[in-house]
């Protein structure tokens, strides 16, 4: 705020000032002849460094005390210019004393010597400016005050054509301000100095004291203003992973490519999976089972006989039945507000928890008889337990990704490898993947179906898992892996049933509204026998078609449905617990084939130490490599 005093009357007779009566301010010098004048602002300091060293025809004395410059000086001062009309403007606050003052302005003369000494506050000034030091003469121009007060300063125009120096800012340090002066107050009245060639006295009852110092400047340090910002790195919302693209495992001969390239090896990469365990091969089998079933959570055990669990490859549920006897065993099962019970059943260590659906019962005097269905708890995904919904994706999703949000809000697990055991995984563009009036089961069901999968569901946990129908295609059952192998030592009942179909070699397989269309051959053949052909809506990708392919190709030839009974040995005993889409070796007594399980049921005749019998259903092909 730049201060305007009133009027003022300056009468310089050549004597002493004599301030008028009474003062708004009164200044007292104490008499002392020093006078310590207030350090200049620095950057004041800072332009007075480019007046270095003027002309030789500068050196002689050409400033009179308040007139006008000799004519002769016109030339010399031409290099520097005179100030711009803008600068006599801004210098109203300190306008140019009245033309009756000129002739008096010998008052102002040059200083005694004593003030040459308090003038080194101002730094040692050359020779030449040594005449020009007066310590209460004009040597500030207009501008010079427009850059105390506004810290704006314009540049003058010798300062235009030098380009300033510019240094590399703290990129990583802290901002920090430059401090800035404190404003000037306005008294709101005449304004009366006494000035007696000594030091400031402030009075004892003044309305405002004055403290001559101007304090010092505080650098400030340049910085960029956004080094301080930071980013959040962290996973993404839920919501962007339906956004998410995978990038599809390249085609490969390999049956389960690695997906993993070496820079020092150009051929296929195979996961190696570890080989079935081998059967112990005895005389005699001696298997102590144990069969218990119990009602959760409280685990009251039932008197049950009868009891059967099975699963065929087209089910995602397990199913039991079982026969109770008495009413005190129906109704520890029977269902009531809080909805149906459940029970565990336990065979030589393996384990299932089923959801019972429904009873019937029949009885006689002395004799009632209840038989009681149960199913798996992801029977909970469907009908009747789950709702019906319709939806249509409205951004690119895969299709794992569309299986698992079926999932949402739910305690279930979805397992699917799409990259070692497979099916394969696609992207479903936008609108591609919609439905109506469907249960997450179905969804899920029909998502494996598209590219030849089935779902598996767990005996005890709420998981489900997708897996291939056929893990190998038919025509490389005899290089692949098995998961079982099936001695005839074993066995202790079979049977066969003979299916004849056509040897397909080619499937064309067409997406409707989205997706693609593949006809897929079999290699090495010439694609003369077509199976008939594949139509669904979610075939948007080229893996997919391909896997659908391959699974409607696998269905043709001549095959055989074989069905074995043995016993269903302990977790820890080859084979074990044979579930449906596993391989199975069977070592016959002439030869050795191998096999899709299809179905397997589990049958005990009761509680305790029962018998119990494993019935398979196998898939055998009568072809060249199976």
């Amino acid at each position: 705020m730049t201060y305007q005093p009133g009027s003022a009357d300056f009468q310089l007779g050549g004597d002493a000032y004599t301030p008028p009566s009474p003062l708004a301010f009164d200044f007292n010098p104490s008499g002392s002849d020093d006078i310590i004048p207030a350090p200049p602002p620095s950057l004041i300091r800072g332009v007075g460094a480019r007046w270095s060293r003027a002309a030789a025809r500068s050196t002689a004395p050409t400033c009179a005390a308040w007139g006008d410059a000799p004519a002769k000086q016109a030339a010399a001062a031409a290099q520097w210019d005179a100030g711009a009309p803008a600068d006599t403007s801004r210098s109203a606050g300190w306008s140019d004393v009245p033309a009756k003052e000129l002739g008096r302005a010998v008052a102002w003369g040059a200083g005694r010597a004593a003030d040459g000494v308090a003038s080194s506050q101002w730094g040692d000034l050359p020779a030449k400016d040594s005449g020009n030091n007066v310590s209460w003469d004009r040597s500030l121009k207009p501008t010079d005050w427009q850059v105390r007060i506004t810290w704006n300063p314009a540049v003058p125009i010798k300062d235009r054509v030098i380009t300033p120096r510019f240094q590399r800012s703290n990129e990583h340090g802290t901002r920090i301000p430059q401090s800035e002066p404190a404003p000037l107050h306005h008294p709101g009245g005449a304004v009366a100095f006494t000035f007696r060639g000594g030091l400031y006295t402030p009075p004892l009852n003044g309305d405002v004291f004055f403290h001559f110092v101007v304090e010092a400047i505080r650098a400030g340090r340049i910085g960029p203003v956004d080094s301080a910002g930071s980013a959040r790195w962290g996973l993404s919302r839920q919501l962007d992973l339906l956004r998410r693209i995978h990038w599809g495992r390249a085609r490969s001969i390999d049956p389960i490519p690695a997906g993993i390239e070496y820079p020092d090896h150009t051929g296929p990469i195979t996961i190696i999976v570890p080989p079935p365990a081998e059967p112990d091969i005895l005389e005699t089998y001696m298997i102590a089972n144990s069969v218990s079933l119990v009602v959760l959570p409280d685990r009251i055990p039932l008197d049950a006989t009868g009891i059967r669990t099975g699963l065929d490859i087209d089910s995602f549920a397990w199913t039991l039945t079982a026969n109770l006897f008495g009413r005190t065993s129906l109704a520890l099962v029977r269902p009531d507000a809080s909805g149906p019970k459940e029970v565990e059943l336990t065979i030589n260590g393996h384990r299932w928890v089923f959801i019972i659906e429904r009873y019937s019962g029949v009885g006689k005097l002395a004799d009632e008889r209840y038989t009681i269905t149960g199913v798996s708890q992801t029977q909970l995904l469907a009908k009747p337990y789950a709702p019906a919904r319709s939806q249509s994706n409205t951004t690119p999703i895969n299709a794992q990704q569309a299986a698992e949000f079926e999932l949402q809000y739910t305690d279930f697990t979805l397992h699917w490898d799409a990259w070692n055991a497979g099916p394969p995984d696609w992207t479903l563009p936008e609108g591609a993947f919609s439905y109506t009036e469907k249960t997450p089961m179905q969804v899920i069901a029909e998502l494996a179906e598209t590219v030849g999968g089935i779902v598996s569901p767990s005996r005890a946990a709420r998981e489900l898992t997708v897996l291939p129908r056929y893990r190998a295609p038919v025509w490389q059952w005899s290089s692949a892996i098995m998961d079982r192998i099936i001695p005839a030592d074993i066995v202790a009942a079979w049977g066969s049933e003979w299916q004849p179909q056509p040897e397909w070699n080619s499937c064309y397989v067409s997406g409707t509204n989205h997706g693609v269309s593949i006809n897929v051959r079999r290699a090495g053949t010439a694609g003369d026998e077509p199976a008939p052909d594949v139509y669904s809506d979610w075939i948007t990708g080229e893996q997919a078609g391909r896997a659908r392919g391959i699974a409607e190709l696998c269905k043709g030839g001549n095959q055989e449905i074989i069905t074995l009974d043995l016993p269903l040995f302990p977790e820890q005993t080859a084979p074990g617990l044979v579930t449906p889409g596993q391989l199975c070796e069977v070592r016959d007594i002439e030869d050795t084939w191998r096999s899709l399980c299809l179905a397997t049921e589990i049958s005990a005749d009761g509680i305790g130490a029962s018998r119990v019998k494993q019935t398979l259903k196998l898939e055998r092909h009568h072809r060249e490599g199976a």
